[in-house]
């Protein structure tokens, strides 16, 4: 029984038993170890956290007379006592701001997300006129009474409600901030009442902040973990598309070889034969096969190309811990995927279906350049596009060259203009950007590798594609590069000029 006496007698007393040094020493070290995580994971829950520790830290370590940082700052204490409430204040409207970041609030219920943020916000403004009113007057007496009988309560039962809220979420971490938060509300409000009716035991409030403290740190770890998880299936999921693209391109190169021989067994057959009649028709049947191969062997070169490339910038934005981004560029990019696969099989496509899948190219490149890429289609109303036949994917290399090579290296401005219309018996496509002018570009390629020399993979397919798809029709194809100037000189962009048959003419 007398032991029971003086443990609670040495509980009631925690700036002599050492708990104020200990549990101010804990939040000081949380606070700041929070901190540099906070520069390490870019997630504002750790900044928020770190903030409520440090501003518990200053309302608890002075408590300790004794304490060294005590008597370091005893030039601050009558500012800090004089601060006592208006602290308190704070670190409960920061616990709102943690807890709604911490759980994420915004994706399981956005109304009570709105509603927790307009609450602190309009009470730290009220904070703030609160502290000015009592700074004129040299009396903090206004504070204390707002904090007791009008924040406190309003405080005490918003937390109710939105732990409620929390625990009707499906996020997997919400026990971390429920348990924590739940343990030190009743622990903080027993002490609170204790003190207020004199019989001070202010340790729970000690056990209280540093039980909460620890869950919240634990859920942190435990987000982190999930976030590293998440990145982690991405990334498999993202090998996965990549080594079924390489199977799709092995099989297509196989089927077109196969193709190829067995044209061309059949015209060793019919020459032996001597077949003459025969003969020249199938050669005849045989060039235009040989004409729409090599066009599909063509596209099946560039098809990887271009989708290597997109895989490149969905691993930037896992590399840089960007996983909205990255789901949301892996959705369009799918939707891509599908198209490029839809289109791999044919020789040609309608204008309207290139120019919608050209869309899609530009707004998954947008997402990288954080919506600051701004593209306009042009497009002549008199063109059928329906009727209007082109090779799939020709453009994707020219607006990839522009984007890249003319408008990455800017810092601001960026745009690009896809004008399409009639020229005489052809379509004339005009690609323009603003960007830095190719003078500039090869300058910048020649400084990073003597092996950029050469013109870039995806333009000579491009080319060469043109070409075939121009024999096809016995049209000319007509491709130029157009260097733009200011009107002081200075480049002003680059544009591609392209002659395309128009496939409507010749049925």
């Amino acid at each position: 029984m007398f032991l029971e006496i003086d443990i609670l007698r040495e509980l009631s007393s925690p700036t002599e038993n050492g708990i104020v040094v200990f549990v101010s020493g804990f939040l000081f070290i949380l606070g700041v170890y929070h901190f540099f995580l906070y520069f390490q994971h870019k997630d504002k829950s750790y900044l928020y956290y770190s903030l409520y520790s440090l501003l518990v830290f200053v309302y608890t370590y002075h408590r300790d007379s004794t304490f060294l940082l005590t008597k370091l700052s005893s030039n601050l204490m009558p500012a800090i006592k004089w601060m006592y409430d208006p602290i308190k204040w704070m670190y409960s409207v920061v616990y709102i701001y943690f807890a709604i970041t911490f759980i994420e609030l915004y994706k399981y219920n956005p109304r009570w997300d709105k509603i927790l943020r307009t609450f602190a916000r309009y009470s730290l403004w009220f904070l703030a006129l609160l502290m000015i009113f009592s700074f004129v007057i040299h009396n903090n007496k206004p504070i204390e009474i707002a904090y007791n009988f009008i924040f406190l309560p309003i405080i005490f039962i918003l937390s109710l409600k939105a732990l409620h809220v929390f625990y009707k979420t499906s996020s997997p971490i919400k026990y971390y901030l429920i348990i924590g938060s739940g343990v030190y509300l009743i622990l903080a409000v027993l002490s609170h009442i204790l003190t207020y009716t004199g019989h001070p035991f202010r340790v729970l409030f000690y056990l209280a902040i540093t039980f909460e403290m620890l869950m919240f740190a634990l859920g942190l770890g435990k987000k982190q973990k999930l976030i590293l998880e998440e990145k982690n299936k991405w990334q498999r999921q993202i090998i996965k598309e990549h080594e079924e693209n390489l199977r799709l391109k092995d099989e297509l190169t196989k089927k077109l070889d196969q193709k190829v021989q067995d044209k061309t067994a059949e015209i060793i057959e019919l020459l032996k034969a001597n077949e003459a009649e025969k003969r020249e028709k199938i050669a005849l049947q045989y060039s235009k096969e040989m004409i729409r191969l090599r066009m599909m062997a063509l596209q099946a070169q560039m098809n990887p190309h271009f989708l290597f490339n997109s895989l490149n910038s969905i691993k930037h934005f896992i590399i840089n811990n960007e996983p909205k981004k990255s789901i949301s560029y892996l959705t369009k990019f799918a939707k891509l995927i599908r198209n490029v696969l839809d289109y791999s099989g044919v020789p040609e496509i309608s204008l309207k279906d290139e120019i919608e899948i050209m869309k899609l190219y530009l707004e998954i490149e947008n997402l990288r350049f954080d919506h600051q890429l701004h593209f306009d289609f042009i497009i002549d109303p008199s063109i059928d596009l329906n009727q209007v036949k082109v090779p799939p994917l020709i453009l994707q290399a020219l607006i990839e060259n522009a984007i890249w090579h003319g408008l990455a290296p800017k810092k601001e401005n960026r745009r690009l203009w896809i004008r399409i219309f009639k020229k005489h018996e052809q379509i004339k496509i005009e690609i323009e950007d603003n960007g830095i002018g190719r003078e500039r570009a090869e300058l910048i390629k020649k400084t990073k590798s003597s092996m950029l020399k050469k013109k870039p993979m995806g333009i000579n397919i491009t080319e060469e594609r043109l070409k075939v798809f121009a024999e096809k029709y016995k049209h000319k194809y007509h491709i130029t590069f157009e260097d733009l100037i200011d009107e002081s000189g200075a480049a002003a962009g680059t544009k591609v000029i392209l002659y395309l048959p128009d496939y409507s003419k010749t049925q």
